[in-house]
């Protein structure tokens, strides 16, 4: 009953029958009784922790714990050691873990090829700042929501980095690659940064003229970031700033920059929109002020992405328009 090779090979055009055929016999020899049951375990194997997993499935952690050791009992193994603060895979674990990979595979890749058989439903969990949700997620994500309503999307917005796995976050939009190796980042588009001033404030306020003058400017600071970076002939360089206001939220930055306060290290697709309509001023773009940065679709896994997820990321890839500085 273990030998799942059998279903790299399969003819996309019977494919469904074979799955179905197979997950009957298994029920039978009361493996598993649903591919439900299947995804519970690979969770379970990937996250070693049944409150996470209980997270991902809208349940409590001791619904999760009742139907491992059902699994357990179904399969005539124990599948993990558990103690109140780690969980172990055991051999067997790691060899369900294995070929249970090959069948969620093949029914994800069926999915994706027969979507309209199979329409896409479930809950998807985004994390992003607020600022772009509200800037440039929120449009995209309304008609998502109304071309897919089986779909749902529950967003966790904040400029922290959260934890994906551990928060059972399904989509990350980030501007920087991550050191996570188990993760994946899709690039959706550049995110630079630029320096920006209201005119009221440059009417009154020193001249600016080179980097080395922002130590004559009362500069607003995101996350206690007082090296402020450059480039000078293709070297980079750094300008260390002070001011009267930092904050760890950019629309409180940007707020206080368009009010007059002082001079901002922003993301340019958060100035857009004044730098358009000239509320705000492009400084200094000579010397490229900012980080290089990149927007990421950043998600745990290729194996087992959900149908869901991956055509929320299609969807992005195809539809989100990131403004970028000419001058960059």
């Amino acid at each position: 009953m273990h030998h799942l090779d059998l279903f790299l090979n399969w003819n996309k055009y019977n494919i469904w029958n074979i799955i179905c055929a197979y997950l009957e016999k298994m029920s039978e020899a009361k493996l598993f009784n649903s591919l439900d049951d299947l995804r519970i375990f690979v969770q379970i194997f990937e996250k070693k922790s049944l409150t996470v997993v209980a997270a991902l499935n809208h349940t409590t952690p001791g619904v999760i714990s009742k139907r491992l050791t059902q699994i357990e009992k179904d399969f005539g193994a124990r599948l993990f050691h558990r103690t109140t603060r780690t969980m172990q895979h055991t051999d067997e674990g790691h060899r369900l873990y294995s070929q249970a990979q090959h069948l969620l595979e093949t029914v994800d890749d069926y999915e994706m090829d027969w979507g309209e058989k199979t329409e896409p439903a479930g809950l998807i969990r985004i994390t992003a700042s607020a600022s772009f949700a509200r800037l440039y997620l929120m449009p995209l994500v309304l008609k998502f929501l109304k071309k897919y309503p089986k779909i749902k999307i529950s967003f966790e917005l904040s400029d922290k980095v959260l934890d994906i796995v551990a928060e059972g976050i399904d989509l990350a939009i980030r501007g920087a690659q991550m050191s996570d190796s188990t993760l994946v980042a899709k690039k959706l588009g550049p995110s630079p940064e630029v320096l920006c001033a209201s005119k009221e404030y440059l009417d009154k306020a020193p001249p600016l003229t080179s980097p080395q003058d922002l130590a004559n400017h009362n500069c607003i600071v995101l996350n206690e970031n007082y090296n402020w970076e450059f480039k000078v002939d293709g070297k980079t360089m750094h300008q260390r700033v002070s001011g009267s206001f930092q904050t760890n939220y950019s629309e409180a930055l940007i707020e206080a920059v368009k009010d007059g306060l002082g001079v901002g290290m922003i993301c340019y697709w958060q100035a857009y929109q004044e730098l358009q309509a000239g509320e705000l001023v492009l400084l200094l773009p000579e010397y490229t002020p900012g980080r290089a940065q990149t927007l990421y679709a950043v998600y745990p896994s290729r194996r087992h992405l959900p149908t869901k997820t991956k055509i929320l990321i299609e969807y992005l890839e195809k539809n989100l328009v990131i403004p970028f500085p000419e001058a960059c």
